[in-house]
């Protein structure tokens, strides 16, 4: 039966997915029982700390405040803007697809490096999407502050930067980067609530509709994720970038780079030169000779003696 957690050697499994072990624990299906009991043994044992609940809300409330001033800011530089308003439609689309593009980056990330006990990025990122797959409905009873905090945190500092420039200039170049940042910055604040929807039994009409329509992350979108090996469908804002992301297997080609070189770094620091090196014996100089020897017969051979 696998465990709630297993600790990791190292940033990067050599056994492949660390999360593997969830194939056993879920059915294949985005909805399995909601009631798994890895999870229910997590929501008894741990809570999270008050720190991090108030880290999040604070998070949360922040971008939200800027948000609404970057908004408020961009509206009358639209209508001084005339003819070139048309920009921020395209500026927004372009803003979802690297949203997508980035919730599929940081999930793939997520889900085949790192461990739940990895300091600093193990309790707030990688935990919650190990967690999600042993039991995908435990998302369904996150609140907003948990869901969204850390993306909230995430993208502060671009609207931040965004306000402290200046009010946007009526100008094609000013009012798309102003659209940009924040379609993306909401986008990325609204992931964990579209990858919720996605899975939730009971949605509102409207998200039912917009999932209908393919403008936020289906259940069947998401659903391929879910199967076999958790190896597709990272993205989930959207589900756009799925398709070619899939297709051209660029995430898993990464991948297998990645392992070849952590392979290849640790044979280059098991293949230790030598050093030439003058050494007196009885009085006699001798020269050892420079030779590359592995190290991990060398630690065998000292054991053994």
């Amino acid at each position: 039966m696998p465990t709630c957690a297993e600790r990791s050697e190292d940033w990067i499994s050599p056994g492949g997915d660390a999360n593997l072990r969830a194939s056993g624990a879920t059915t294949g299906s985005v909805t399995p029982e909601p009631d798994g009991a890895c999870a229910a043994r997590r929501v008894q044992e741990e809570q999270r700390p008050f720190w991090l609940k108030a880290f999040d809300v604070a998070s949360v409330s922040a971008l939200l405040v800027l948000l609404n001033v970057a908004v408020a800011r961009l509206v009358p530089a639209l209508g001084e803007g005339g003819a070139a308003a048309w920009i921020l439609l395209p500026a927004c689309a372009a803003a979802v697809l690297a949203a997508d593009l980035v919730s599929g980056l940081v999930h793939w990330i997520c889900d085949r490096f790192f461990a739940e006990d990895t300091p600093l990025i193990g309790r707030m990122l990688i935990h919650p999407f190990r967690e999600h797959h042993v039991d995908p409905m435990a998302i369904t009873r996150h609140g907003l502050f948990e869901l969204c905090g850390n993306n909230a945190l995430a993208v502060l500092l671009p609207v931040l930067a965004l306000l402290l420039a200046g009010p946007p200039r009526p100008s094609a170049s000013s009012l798309a980067l102003h659209g940009f940042v924040i379609a993306f910055s909401f986008a990325v604040f609204a992931t964990n609530l579209m990858h919720k929807w996605a899975h939730a039994v009971q949605c509102r009409a409207v998200v039912r509709w917009l999932q209908r329509t393919r403008l936020i992350l289906s259940p069947e979108v998401h659903d391929r994720h879910h199967r076999g090996d958790f190896s597709h469908g990272y993205c989930v804002t959207t589900g756009w970038l799925n398709p070619l992301l899939d297709a051209s297997r660029v995430l898993p080609r990464s991948e297998a780079w990645l392992r070849s070189r952590r392979r290849r770094f640790a044979r280059t620091l098991l293949m230790r030169p030598v050093r030439v090196r003058r050494i007196r014996a009885g009085g006699v100089r001798m020269r050892a000779r420079s030779e590359r020897r592995v190290l991990a017969p060398r630690l065998r051979s000292r054991r053994a003696s």
